[in-house]
């Protein structure tokens, strides 16, 4: 069993596939599953089950990867402490967002990884700004809504972080294509009201809706999960769903999945969310994370490069 192993394991849990994890970790596929495969038979057991729609995580292998995130978080921080002033590093912390892996990728693409150690880490809100805030990450990309707006606000002032506005976006449910409501062009709160609530971030379904809906429909006592594969896996096999926030990505529509606009409650009507970006207060960002803004911008179609 090796590091590289783990990071492996951990790149194909939180992608929910081999193809997907290969372009996050820069390695091809066919060595990516032969690590794997390797590592399962050390073990004497499969991590992941694979079938033609997607990669989920076995029964122990649910264990093994919350016991190798441990592990692996415990060598990043050793890494950094001893070595890391050797080389420059350069990463993000974000939210579910196809579209900031894309522009990391380029980033990766333009800059030597001689020269940088790279990382991209996908993370619940507070857990994004925690990393910038530590210096873990040099850029969170996050969104402000009405529901969140004065927390977050609060939250990145008592940390000395700034938050930058990129664009407006709206709220999306996110199901498989075969789920029973997968037909309608738009979802309501009651429509959904019979059916699985799935999530990954408890924290974030919060910032969609006031206490009281959160209640009367049941959200507040959602199944949770670890990694997003898991949570693919129970949206598709118990007719769940998800709530998507911010500008839909590339990956995030696939031919298995699909996103239907949320319709607003008449007694709690939310309006756009506002996506920006993170940084340290006072701190000017270097060419590196000027670029990755841009590519993001570019990206998403906005105007105003910053390089």
């Amino acid at each position: 069993m090796t590091l590289q192993q783990l990071k492996y394991v951990i790149g194909v849990a939180d992608c929910g596939s081999f193809n997907k994890a290969s372009e996050k970790l820069f390695v091809s596929q066919p060595s990516l599953t032969s690590s794997v495969h390797d590592l399962e038979s050390e073990l004497g057991f499969d991590i992941f089950k694979r079938t033609s729609r997607g990669t989920t995580a076995t029964e122990q292998g649910i264990y093994f990867i919350a016991d190798a995130k441990k592990l692996y978080q415990n060598y990043e921080k050793l890494l950094e402490k001893y070595v890391g002033k050797r080389r420059k590093s350069f990463s993000v912390s974000a939210l579910y967002y196809a579209f900031a892996r894309k522009a990391f990728v380029e980033v990766v693409k333009n800059f030597s990884q001689d020269v940088y150690d790279f990382s991209f880490r996908e993370k619940k809100a507070s857990d994004v700004i925690l990393d910038v805030a530590n210096g873990e990450s040099s850029i969170g990309i996050l969104y402000l809504s009405d529901s969140n707006r004065h927390e977050i606000l609060k939250s990145l002032s008592l940390s000395k972080l700034d938050f930058h506005h990129l664009t407006e976006c709206n709220a999306f449910v996110y199901m498989h294509k075969n789920h029973p409501l997968a037909k309608r062009e738009s979802l309501s709160l009651e429509e959904l009201a019979d059916f699985h609530f799935v999530t990954f971030d408890t924290d974030d379904v919060k910032s969609f809706f006031p206490e009281d809906v959160l209640k009367k429909y049941g959200l507040l006592n959602p199944i949770t999960v670890a990694d997003r594969a898991t949570e693919l896996s129970l949206i598709k096999n118990l007719n769940g769903y998800t709530f998507l926030s911010g500008v839909l990505g590339e990956d995030e529509s696939s031919e298995d999945f699909i996103t239907i606009p949320l319709k607003s409650h008449e007694n709690s009507p939310f309006g756009t969310f506002e996506l920006g970006y993170i940084v340290k207060t006072n701190v000017q960002m270097n060419d590196i994370a000027l670029c990755f803004i841009n590519s993001v911008r570019r990206i998403l179609n906005i105007a105003g490069f910053t390089c």
